[in-house]
């Protein structure tokens, strides 16, 4: 029995086409970051790797600048929405959902070799692009408020003293440092290992004092 050829449904509307249109794009520049760096990222690449036009880009974004911005926002928020999933699939217990972080962080669905590379093109060009700058100030910031609300939390429940800011810039950092370090060089570390020592440190963190 021949198997259906699946169908794939084209954007019909004026506001379907030009999202999709925008959102090719945008996914077609963090291709061309992940593979090129933000050297090789020209408009040429990025209209090559969305199989788009020079005008179209034009149409939609107001420089390349403004395009390495949105693509940005977007590459976040494709991970950010991961996380906010698995941490509500944890339940209500904050220390759940801090364990939540790390598991979503580093899952194969996120933290794929193009997520990887684009991210470290992304944390090179926040230096020279204002839009990338204040984009990654306004989602870091989210990011850091929402892990000091979980340890702060975590804290009041088992009753304990804690510093949560400190906390939640500590394990941040941390998870920024084993990103880098499976970017850069994947064999000098794992997946696992990433998810196994950032939990230990929410663990410690979390210890009553003997």
């Amino acid at each position: 029995m021949l198997r259906k050829k699946a169908v794939v449904e084209r954007p019909r509307t004026h506001p379907e086409i030009n999202e999709f249109r925008r959102k090719t794009l945008i996914e077609g520049t963090i291709r061309s970051l992940a593979e090129h760096g933000v050297a090789g990222t020209t408009v040429r690449s990025i209209c090559s790797e969305a199989n788009s036009s020079r005008g179209l880009m034009n149409h939609y974004f107001d420089s390349k600048e403004h395009l390495l911005e949105i693509a940005f926002r977007h590459l976040y928020q494709t991970v950010a929405s991961h996380v906010a999933k698995k941490q509500t699939q944890a339940g209500d217990d904050p220390v759940d959902q801090l364990h939540a972080l790390p598991n979503a962080v580093f899952s194969a669905k996120v933290n794929t070799p193009q997520n990887r590379n684009a991210f470290l093109t992304f944390w090179h060009e926040i230096r020279f692009n204002p839009l990338v700058r204040k984009a990654n100030q306004q989602v870091y910031g989210n990011y850091l408020e929402n892990t000091e609300r979980l340890f702060a939390a975590a804290a009041a429940e088992r009753g304990i003293s804690l510093d949560a800011r400190q906390a939640a810039m500590g394990l941040i950092t941390m998870i920024d440092g084993y990103w880098l370090s499976l970017s850069i060089y994947e064999k000098l570390s794992s997946r696992e290992e990433a998810i196994a020592c950032c939990t230990n440190y929410i663990d410690t963190q979390l210890m009553s004092p003997a």
